[in-house]
């Protein structure tokens, strides 16, 4: 009977725990069941036996084999809840496989040696998995620590009823006896009471709640929640703990007792709930399960797999176990601790609380403002920093004292009304007063009041905060000076198009009062306003100069407008600068006119400049044409003359053919001299020998020549001014000048008329010489050459003073005529004006400057007319002579010798200064050309007189510009012989220079 007792408690408990298996489907408790059932078949065999006294042999060694499998199923069972070396799952199951072998291939009764050798080896077994239970008990806590101690005391006992069982048929009941206590202890380990497994977890639990407790007030929130999983991993063994943080936007935060990098988190609510809701452990990195993304996350993080989580207390939140094995016996700790997480939660806020009250003193304190706490009284309760800076008082100085005292005498009754008013529900905002520091000073504050109230809603007292706006006050004031002083018409428009400001400056030039503007629409000065502006208030300038803006008067003027944006507490004010802008377009249309008048005055020089390079190519070409035909004429009448000469007696009439060929020659000389003296002229190159004169003397001169060269046919009147002012000019050049326009009035006159020569003074204003530059105002003499001739059209007017432009027909004019006119017209410092009309005739106005200097008095002879030597005698002076030209050379030479002087002859400069110096005799004359290699010739005659500094000097050159003055004139004491000369010209203005030295030194 007591085996049949024994077996049916044991049934009793085979049913809870399958019935446990069943409900939880926990994979742990598949390892469990199998333990249980070998069990189960020992209790079996030996209810068969009570029942038919023997059992088949081999029901019986089948079962027997099956039951020696129990310390592997043990040992297996542990190496699910912790690491096991692969070695004792090894040893193990040899040791099954070996005793299981015994049983089924030897014939009983077995040798004793063989049943005890198979009994230890299954005990050993059985004592290394009970070793690994209780270590692992005791790394545990709360109903873990006890039900795994009761595991491993299972396991013991039957690794005991197996060595009771191998003692024989004697020790039956006591091994059956202690393998019914260690079914009893695996029950209480893995399938316990409800009541009893909470039971054993209360004490762990409260313990962990204990020292939560105890944690300082200040601590962070996020800290308890780490303390916290750090207790729970403590007492439930766990490899890491989470608690899953619910946030305000519905996501949820990880909280680890270590650092969990969690790259993907927060999670959403749905996530956490599929893993709150998993009835049992979740195998976190098997992917065919599954797993939520929280969950799998947290594994890989914590370098675990196994994760067990229950929701906690607080909406939304869970506790997270998270293990490297399955884990056992943890789910009533579990359990319990998410119970208890309100406890962790309400610390946790304690901390946050306390922590936000901190943060909002440091608040208060570091504000700038001042901020007061007042009772319903009025008395002053808190004094921040600000409050000490404001007034200048310490807070043991204010505190309980009524707020008044912060006011000046005759407004302290402003703070009892702003309590009223705070207390009546109103709310004082920026309030501006003035109010009184501790040194007695005024300062101006914005004072914001509001009511303190408890947690039921019932007023407690009174918060002001007051700022100093003094600097404030002053930055106004300097902004309403700088906005009178702006040189500008300022006007502020509200978003209705309202005048709401406006400046001095837009009174005086809108000429309406202030007050008759503020509150008007911007309309009645800027008729074109567009309310378009606030729909994008950005910096912009409009009006451009367009008529935008009206007075008062109704009259319109240009203006810029700048508009910008300025936000105040009124809302959104366009402010708008007007400029009128009136003087500034009409500079602008001025500088446009003068800017088109200089590209027109560019386009007229870059006209004329084009114009004189085509004078300068007709010029070359009329020169080339010219000199090639007088240099044709030498040549032909020299190569004659050759000719003739090359008889050693030429015969009479070949004498006067020589003769006239050297008459032809001479013509063709004087022909391209008149060329030469044109060309200078034309290029203000002539040397010019100016002297003071009466241009009616000149007329005088010219007169009769020009009588008997115009012929018959042509009447010429002269009219002279007899108080005609003196001018200072070449006498010859002016000669060219009437004769030059004299005949082309012949020309103009072909069928006779009249030419008409008057003079007469005339004053030159600013706008008389507006057009000419070169000319500047003052007295002038004017010439006047008219004709009644042909005239010329106004294209051919234009270019009468171009070089070598001509109408005439090819050989009968150079073209140089007009053209000489101006080159000594403007040299002189004067000006010439043409003006004819086809068939009426033509007018050339020619003005030169008035000399203040009187003409000299009549001189015996005419001027440079020397004194003859007297008859008989020859010259005996000596004459340096310098010049680079061979030929010149040779023939001046022989000219002066035979003349009778002694000629000392040098080929440049240096030879000359070198005779100079070695000559011992006297030097009466150093004659030297003017251009010369190496040393011009005013450079020869200043070294030579270096030397002798009283000889004189006579230049040659038929281009003397070296010599000249910068208005073509020589310097005073110089004399010069143009080239070409003849002998007689030469000698005479030779003798001249000596004489005239001999005068100065007799």
């Amino acid at each position: 009977m007591a085996v049949v007792g024994i077996t049916a408690l044991y049934l009793l408990i085979f049913v809870w725990v399958a019935g446990s298996y069943l409900r939880r489907r926990d994979p742990l408790l598949r390892y469990v069941m199998p333990i249980f059932a070998v069990v189960g078949m020992l209790f079996g065999l030996g209810v068969l036996r009570w029942l038919a006294g023997e059992a088949p042999v081999v029901i019986e060694r089948t079962v027997q084999a099956l039951v020696l499998a129990q310390p592997f199923f043990t040992m297996r069972l542990v190496s699910k809840i912790r690491r096991v070396a692969p070695w004792m799952l090894w040893g193990a199951a040899a040791v099954w496989l070996a005793g299981a072998a015994a049983i089924v291939l030897l014939r009983p009764p077995f040798p004793a040696w063989v049943g005890w050798l198979i009994v230890a080896g299954l005990f050993t077994v059985e004592a290394a998995a009970a070793t690994l239970l209780s270590s692992e008990a005791r790394r545990r806590g709360g109903a873990a620590r006890i039900r795994l101690w009761c595991a491993a005391v299972g396991t013991a006992l039957f690794g005991v009823a197996l060595l009771a069982a191998g003692a024989g048929s004697a020790a039956a009941t006591v091994s059956r006896t202690l393998a019914m206590v260690s079914a009893v202890m695996y029950m209480l380990a893995f399938a316990p009471p409800r009541r009893l497994r909470r039971a054993w977890s209360w004490g762990a639990a409260y313990a962990v709640m204990r020292r939560l407790v105890a944690a300082p007030a200040d601590e962070p929130a996020e800290q308890v929640w780490r303390n916290y999983c750090l207790d729970v991993r403590g007492v439930l063994g766990a490899d890491a703990v989470a608690v899953l943080l619910p946030d305000a936007d519905g996501s949820v935060r990880p909280i680890s007792d270590r650092c969990l990098e969690l790259a993907d988190g927060p999670y959403s609510g749905a996530d956490v709930q599929r893993l709150l809701q998993a009835t049992s452990t979740v195998d976190a990195l098997a992917g065919w399960t599954d797993p939520p993304r929280v969950a799998a996350d947290l594994a890989r993080s914590s370098g675990t797999r196994f994760v067990s989580a229950a929701p906690l207390s607080i909406a939304g939140g869970g506790l997270v176990l998270l293990h490297r094995y399955r884990a056992l016996f943890a789910e009533d700790d579990l359990a319990l601790f998410a119970e208890l997480a309100g406890q962790a939660a309400a610390v946790a806020h304690r901390a946050d609380v306390l922590q936000e009250r901190q943060r909002l003193a440091v608040i208060v304190e570091s504000s700038d403002d001042a901020i007061v706490g007042k009772d319903l009284e009025g008395a002053i309760t808190s004094w921040n920093a600000g409050a000490r800076r404001l007034y200048g008082y310490a807070d043991d100085e204010v505190i309980g004292r009524h707020a008044a005292m912060l006011f000046p005498d005759g407004l302290k009754h402003i703070e009892t009304e702003i309590l009223e008013r705070v207390l009546r529900g109103e709310r004082v905002n920026q309030f501006e007063v003035d109010q009184r520091r501790r040194d007695g000073a005024t300062v101006t504050a914005s004072l914001t009041a509001s009511l303190i109230a408890d947690s039921a809603g019932q007023p407690v007292g009174v918060a002001c905060v007051a700022r100093d706006i003094s600097e404030r006050r002053r930055a106004e004031a300097r902004f309403r000076g700088l906005l009178e002083a702006a040189p500008d018409a300022i006007v502020g428009v509200t978003e209705d198009g309202r005048i709401t400001l406006l400046n001095a400056q837009a009174e005086k030039l809108f000429q309406h009062p202030r007050d008759d503007l503020l509150g008007q629409s911007i309309e009645l000065l800027v008729p074109k306003y567009r309310q378009g502006y606030f729909a994008d208030p950005q910096r912009r300038q409009v009006g451009a100069g367009e008529a935008l803006c009206v007075r008062k008067d109704g009259t319109e003027f240009p203006a810029e407008i700048s508009l910008s944006t300025l936000e105040t507490d009124q809302g959104v004010i366009v402010s708008a600068a007007i400029r009128d802008v009136t003087e500034r377009l009409n500079a602008q249309a001025e500088r446009e006119r003068l800017v088109a008048q200089a590209e027109r005055d560019a386009a007229e020089r870059r006209l004329q400049h084009t114009r004189r390079l085509e004078s300068l190519g007709q010029l070359a070409g009329g020169v080339a044409h010219d000199f090639n035909n007088l240099l044709a004429v030498i040549a032909s009448y020299t190569e004659l003359l050759s000719e003739t000469l090359a008889d050693a007696e030429p015969r009479p009439d070949d004498l006067a053919a020589a003769r006239s060929d050297l008459a032809q020659i001479g013509r063709a000389t004087e022909r391209a001299t008149r060329l030469t003296k044109q060309l200078l002229a034309f290029g203000r190159r002539e040397i010019t020998q100016a002297q003071v004169l009466s241009l009616n003397d000149v007329v005088g001169d010219v007169e009769q020549m020009l009588r008997r060269t115009l012929g018959e046919h042509i009447h010429l009147i002269t009219h002279l001014d007899r108080d005609l002012w003196p001018v200072c000019v070449d006498p010859s050049q002016v000669e060219q000048i009437l004769v030059n326009l004299a005949v082309n009035a012949r020309d103009a006159m072909p069928a006779g008329g009249t030419l008409s020569i008057d003079t007469g003074n005339t004053e030159l204003g600013g706008d008389d010489v507006a057009d000419q530059p070169s000319l500047a105002p003052g007295r002038y003499v004017r010439v006047r050459v008219s004709d009644t001739g042909s005239g010329m059209p106004p294209e051919v007017a234009e270019r009468a003073f171009e070089p070598f432009y001509t109408t005439k027909p090819q050989g009968a004019g150079t073209g140089l005529g007009l053209a000489t006119v101006y080159g000594i017209a403007t040299a002189a410092g004067g000006h010439v004006r043409i003006s004819s009309e086809a068939g009426i005739g033509t007018t050339v106005s020619i003005v030169l400057p008035a000399s203040d200097d009187g003409p000299p008095p009549e001189q015996a002879g005419a001027p440079g007319e020397a004194n003859p030597s007297p008859a008989g005698e020859a010259p005996e002076e000596t004459i340096l002579l310098v010049e680079d030209e061979h030929a010149l050379r040779e023939s001046t030479s022989r000219t002066l010798v035979r003349a009778g002087y002694h000629v000392l002859v040098a080929d440049d400069g240096a030879a000359a200064v070198r005779i100079a110096r070695e000559t011992p005799g006297p030097i009466h004359l150093l004659l030297t050309d003017v251009i010369m290699p190496e040393m011009m010739g005013n450079e020869v005659a200043a070294r030579v007189r270096e030397l002798r500094p009283d000889v004189p000097v006579l230049y040659m050159s038929g281009y003397a510009q070296p010599v000249l003055t910068e208005n073509g004139t020589l310097p005073p004491g110089v004399e010069i012989v143009e080239k070409p000369f003849t002998r007689t010209v030469l000698l005479e203005r030779v003798q001249a220079r000596l004489h005239k030295d001999r005068s100065k030194t007799s």
